[in-house]
């Protein structure tokens, strides 16, 4: 009995970190947690590779580790881009010279910033706290609920060479908070751009795009 008590504590602690790790903007769509919390870039490991950017492929994460290298005289600091393989966000880290965090948050796999960023002073010391989606009433569930309606493709996890992203960025137009989609069409084949008002959703505009070809 007590042995199986001590399991079920053990797997309550792991899937209460699952969660404290991963959100839920809906059944389908996975947000990577990011908190408040000061953290230090390991600078050491880095310096190991002996190189300005390396990459660390587990299970379900890609990390891009990017930096200057151990003997160089360029002091602009760490950072950390972090994609996971389920979702369409990505997760940002950036570190001053001395391996304290900067500023962390997420982002849009093609895109612009979701929710709460964080700042931290050189010490370590959280400065300021800003919500990139203030001012948007059709937030990002239902941006991402619209495409799925309208099959609009949503990448999720590393990018992939080539090819046509589907591009979500805020804007704003005339004082006024939008949606920018850029995305291809395939029952139309075309390469469509679509505003929509930030706070109803509703479609202000659609255009035809010129894709230019990476």
């Amino acid at each position: 009995m007590r042995k199986l008590i001590y399991i079920a504590i053990i797997l309550l602690g792991f899937y209460s970190c699952k969660a404290q790790e991963y959100q839920k903007i809906n059944e389908k769509i996975i947000i990577p947690g990011v908190t408040k919390k000061f953290e230090t870039f390991d600078i050491e490991e880095f310096h190991i590779n002996n190189k300005s950017r390396f990459d660390k492929i587990l299970n379900d994460t890609h990390t891009i580790y990017t930096g200057d290298k151990k003997n160089s005289d360029i002091k602009s600091g760490f950072s950390k881009k972090i994609y996971y393989e389920n979702s369409v966000f990505f997760k940002i880290k950036n570190y001053y010279p001395n391996g304290n965090i900067e500023i962390k948050g997420l982002r849009f796999n093609n895109g612009s910033e979701y929710s709460i960023w964080y700042e931290f002073d050189e010490k370590g010391k959280l400065i300021k706290e800003t919500n990139t989606d203030v001012g948007y009433d059709f937030g990002w569930d239902k941006i991402i609920q619209y495409c799925d309606n309208n099959s609009i493709t949503l990448e999720k996890g590393y990018p992939k060479q080539g090819g046509i992203k589907t591009e979500i960025y805020k804007n704003d137009d005339d004082g006024n908070k939008v949606w920018e989609i850029s995305y291809y069409d395939y029952k139309k084949e075309q390469y469509l751009g679509i505003t929509l008002d930030g706070k109803t959703g509703k479609l202000l505009k659609e255009q035809v795009l010129e894709f230019e070809g990476n």
